[in-house]
């Protein structure tokens, strides 16, 4: 089986960081939003990392019309797009924000998005000699 290299993160986020990852980076949940996060797997190359019942899944969802009543539903389909979404640039930098803000103080309370943002774009940026999360 094929890893990823945010697979260990993704897996070991607690799920305070789950919720606030969920909220900041996943709009409202329909069919027009799952459509474009597949389209977003697919061109990313995320889409071969998922599991066949998860690519199933959502490509079921992506031609259905109606609402998504089941919290159970929602709650897999919310894990597998913030999955997708934390491939992107623009989610590892605000997952590596969050991190660097959550190491330095143990009790953060997070300004907003675009200060995660900054932090983890700039930790990106670092030559992979200099990335340190202890700091």
């Amino acid at each position: 089986m094929k890893s990823n290299p945010l697979q260990e993160v993704f897996n070991s986020l607690d799920l305070k960081a789950k919720e606030f990852l969920t909220k900041t980076l996943l709009p409202k949940l329909n069919c027009g939003v799952i459509r474009r996060c597949v389209l977003k797997a697919i061109r990313l190359g995320v889409w071969r990392f998922i599991s066949p019942e998860s690519r199933a899944l959502l490509r079921a969802l992506t031609f259905w019309r109606g609402v998504i009543r089941s919290e159970s539903l929602k709650r897999v389909v919310r894990e597998l797009l913030l999955y997708i979404e934390l491939n992107t640039i623009r989610g590892s930098a605000i997952l590596y924000g969050l991190l660097i803000t959550l190491r330095k103080e143990s009790k953060a309370v997070v300004d907003s998005v675009d200060k995660l943002l900054l932090l983890g774009i700039s930790y990106l940026n670092n030559p992979p000699i200099f990335r340190f999360l202890d700091r």
